[in-house]
Formats: C-alpha cells, sequence, structure tokens
C-alpha cells in the first residue's frame, strides 16, 4: 500500500473574534485527522482581505494560531489571500496522511515549517509559502527569495529541483503591468522569466513539474512545492499531456502579455505540464495543474463563464483519459479539486456546474485572478488509484 491521503474542506461562519473562529476551525482539522486516523500534512488556509495591512495582520494571528494548535507536528501551511465563496471569513484545505507503514516528520527552515513523509518506497517532502516570510514588495525579487528558498530546502533534504512533481505558484496583482524603463512587464511574465531561469540552472530533465500560476490580492511570490526521492524501483513520474490543448511551455510569443524583458530577446513561456503523473507499485496520484478555457494556445468562450467552466471540465477529463492510457489498468477518482473564480457575482453558477460534475469531491471555491485576463474560471485538482 502506498502513502494514503485524504482531504477536506473546513469552513466556520462569521464570527466577532475572527481569531477566535481560526482557532476553533484548526482544532477541528485535529479532530478530524483523529477520526481518520490520520496526521495533518498540509494546509492551505483561504483569508478575505481589502489590502496588504489587513492580509499582514491576520497572518500574524493565523500563523500564531497554528503553531499553537500543532505545537511540535505543524504541518506545511500557506494563508494565501484569496476570498472563500462563503459566509466564511476563512477556509482551510486540509491534507491528511492516513495512518500506515511510514514515518511523518515536522520540519523546519528559517522559519517556514515543512514535512517529510517516508516509507519504504519513497521520502515526499511537502512545503507550503517559501518565500512568503521575506517579501519585499518587488515581483521579481520576491520571485528570486520564493525559489532560492526552495532549492535549499530541496538540498537540505537531499533533493534537486529535478524531484519536484507538483508546483503552487502564488502571484501578487497577477495581471498587472509596471513600467520599467519604457518596457511593459507584467508581473506573471516578470515570474516566468525567474522561473525559467531557475529551471535552467536547477533542473537537468526535460519536462516539469505540474503546476498552478495564479493570482492573489497583495503583493509578492509564494510557492508550495511536492517534490519525491524513490527509495526503490517502480516509482515513477511522467507528463501527461492534453491532445486540446498546446503545452505551455511551447506557446507563441503572440499570446505572452508585455514587453520583452531587457535582458532577454524573447518572453518565456510558462514551464509547466498539464498534468503529471505520479505511479508507485501500488497505487498512482494525478496531479492535474491549474485549467483553464484554452483550446490549442487561445481563450475559447470570451466573456461566458457557463461555456469556460464546462470546456475547463471537459480539459480535466481529457488529462484524466491521457493518464489512463499511461497507466494502462486500474481506474483513476478525483480526491480534491480546487476551483478560482474571477468575479464573484459567477461563483454560484460556476459552484453549481462543478458540483453537478463532480458530486461528493471535496471542492475549495476562491475568488483569484487567472493568469490570462480574459480567463474567467481555472481548476486544479488531484486523482489516486490502485495500480
Amino acid at each position: 500500500m502506498g502513502i494514503e491521503k485524504a482531504y477536506q474542506i473546513l469552513e466556520i461562519d462569521k464570527d466577532r473574534d475572527s481569531i477566535e473562529g481560526i482557532k476553533r476551525l484548526l482544532h477541528k482539522v485535529k479532530t478530524c485527522a483523529g477520526e481518520i486516523n490520520g496526521s495533518v500534512f498540509k494546509l492551505t488556509v483561504f483569508v478575505s482581505c481589502e489590502n496588504e495591512d489587513e492580509y499582514r495582520g491576520k497572518t500574524a494571528d493565523i500563523s500564531a494560531a497554528v503553531y499553537e494548535c500543532f505545537r511540535d507536528k505543524v504541518p506545511a501551511f500557506n494563508i494565501v489571500s484569496q476570498k472563500p465563496f462563503s459566509d466564511s471569513l476563512f477556509a482551510v484545505e486540509a491534507g491528511f496522511v492516513i495512518r500506515q507503514d511510514f514515518q511523518i516528520h515536522y520540519k523546519m527552515h528559517h522559519g517556514t515549517p515543512y514535512v517529510l513523509i517516508e516509507d519504504a518506497v519513497v521520502k515526499e517532502l511537502w512545503m507550503s509559502g517559501a518565500g512568503r516570510i521575506e517579501l519585499v514588495g518587488d515581483i521579481e525579487q520576491d520571485a528570486i527569495r520564493a525559489f532560492e528558498q526552495m532549492v535549499e530546502i530541496l538540498h537540505t533534504e537531499g533533493m534537486t529541483m529535478d524531484d519536484v512533481v507538483r508546483q503552487w505558484n502564488y502571484v501578487g496583482e497577477i495581471l498587472k503591468i509596471n513600467d520599467a524603463d519604457g518596457r511593459d512587464l507584467q508581473n506573471y511574465q516578470v515570474f516566468n522569466e525567474v522561473r525559467g531561469l531557475f529551471y535552467k540552472h536547477y533542473r537537468t530533465r526535460k519536462d516539469f513539474p505540474a503546476a498552478t500560476g495564479i493570482g492573489v490580492k497583495v503583493p509578492g511570490v509564494s510557492i508550495d512545492f511536492f517534490a519525491v526521492k524513490p527509495l526503490t524501483e517502480g516509482v515513477s513520474t511522467a507528463p501527461v499531456n492534453n491532445r486540446k490543448q498546446q503545452n505551455a511551455y511551447v506557446y507563441g510569443q503572440e499570446v505572452l502579455v508585455g514587453s520583452v524583458p531587457a535582458t532577454s530577446v524573447v518572453k518565456q513561456p510558462p514551464q509547466f505540464e498539464r498534468a503529471r503523473l505520479f505511479s508507485t507499485s501500488s497505487e498512482s496520484t494525478l496531479f492535474i495543474s491549474g485549467t483553464a478555457s484554452i483550446i490549442g494556445q487561445e481563450t475559447v468562450g470570451l466573456g461566458d463563464v457557463k461555456e469556460q467552466t464546462c470546456v475547463t471540465i471537459e480539459n480535466i477529463e481529457e488529462l484524466r483519459r491521457a493518464a489512463l492510457e499511461i497507466q494502462s489498468d486500474g481506474a483513476l477518482r478525483y480526491s480534491l479539486l480546487r476551483v478560482y473564480v474571477k468575479n464573484e457575482e459567477d461563483f454560484p453558477v460556476v459552484q453549481q456546474i462543478c458540483k453537478n460534475h463532480f458530486p461528493g469531491v471535496p471542492m475549495a471555491f476562491v475568488q483569484a485572478d487567472v493568469c490570462r485576463d480574459n480567463l474567467l474560471v481555472e481548476i486544479e485538482g488531484e486523482m489516486v488509484g490502485n495500480n
């Protein structure tokens, strides 16, 4: 049996004393872990905030509450400035590892907790919030700091960028365009330039992690990631392509926003796989990247949130079918979905479509700018199956 995981989405009602509300929510997470004989390995806390000062205040309170609740077993966690779709001030996406024959280690790197999970087959590294503690407000420098911390943690655990399977990239004001000596530089494009440099320097394999690049309310860059070190034979990880979509890392220059940076001759396209299949002899996990209403390299369903949601779901189903061709036997079931919606007024229709198509699947719905201004919805997820 592999390292089995489960996810839950938990929320609280609006509370006069919001910090007491988050404390109750965290204790509910611990209770859930006990009920399934599991351990918490990852938390993503979504918070509604209007500005950077409010976010920093909430981050300090929530971080203190996480340390108080989990003490010497603090999971990897990030606090993301994306408004949850509910009456809650907060929503938590909690990841649990189910008790089997494995070891879990709770560790720290310069004030940022991360988790190692080991059995006889693999060593897994889960880290959240790289770069979040030392934000300086410059998109390029914040991206560099996040990747530097990522590389340092991997090195500490005897891993490299080649071992990264899944990555979440939170980019502040992702669509914002800044003037730099007469050049129009979009925040997301600046992030892609930094990512390209780090992958070129630290990643030797020719393919890429599955990834999401998504907007957050406040400035800065933070990165969550999952890396794997095989400890025996029979462990593999492979990219999964969508035959209906062009791979993002070969996008044409015409779909990349803004000017060419002063240090380059072309703009760096986003370097990620549409999905990535991680397999051991006993089970497989399909990590589905942030997926949107794109066919080829063009956005479809302009201005139509229903059409964009349906096209996005079909793109995800295409990835599932492609993964099953690689896996060749067994089946894959959805274990987690996260749905990003650009406009708050579109939440109800997107939620209804998703719940009809994915009944019973844990789903978080949050408000966020997607990496293209004309994209109204993005969905990511995980699927699991026995081999």
